[in-house]
């Protein structure tokens, strides 16, 4: 009878902290991006792509998969902002740049790293941390200073409340051609 309860605690206690880790909200994204997403003005584009994320147990990571295709611009960068699915927000973190628009943060793959002479598709990985955040000041986040650590945990946080996009933004539409929300369970899909 020692022997079943000892191993009724362990499974319980083992069920238990697989339930705390993902209890706390969801640590994997998958999410779809388009035209139709983007805001202020909606895009009809033949432009789709695909953005998948992985938070880290420790929450000091976010490892990421951009992948692009049919754009009706040349692409020029992608982002992850702050904002609500109807509006346009600061830019927090760098996912991919180019010579015509570069990152801040220099280690920001380019968005045509899978294909350097194909403009309108492709596919960039990388893994961001708190030294990749930027200033969103109206948003209350604070990048890395020389004595100071980016606010990667704040960023977190709101990933994981659904309240950052993922935009990507051409030479055609600058202000961006395809976007999804981040986490949003009306928008691309969350896992």
């Amino acid at each position: 009878m020692k022997r079943i309860v000892m191993v009724v605690v362990m499974v319980l206690g083992t069920v238990g902290s697989g339930l705390a880790f993902h209890g706390d909200g969801p640590r994997q994204f998958r999410e779809s991006l388009n035209g139709l997403n983007e805001a202020g003005a909606v895009v009809s584009t033949t432009g789709t792509g695909t953005f998948k994320a992985w938070i880290n147990r420790e929450e000091t990571e976010i490892s990421y998969e951009l992948s692009f295709k049919d754009l009706e611009g040349d692409v020029r960068q992608a982002h992850i902002h702050i904002g609500w699915p109807q509006n346009s927000g600061g830019i927090v973190l760098w996912l991919c740049d180019s010579a015509a628009n570069p990152s801040p943060t220099a280690n920001t793959p380019d968005c045509t790293e899978s294909d350097p002479a194909n403009l309108r598709a492709g596919q960039v990985t990388g893994t961001l941390t708190e030294a990749d955040v930027q200033n969103v000041a109206a948003s209350g986040i604070a990048g890395p200073t020389a004595t100071t650590a980016g606010e990667f945990a704040e960023v977190v946080a709101l990933i994981k409340a659904g309240r950052t996009y993922v935009n990507l933004h051409t030479l055609k539409f600058i202000p961006g051609e395809i976007r999804s929300q981040i986490g949003d369970p009306h928008e691309g899909h969350r896992h």
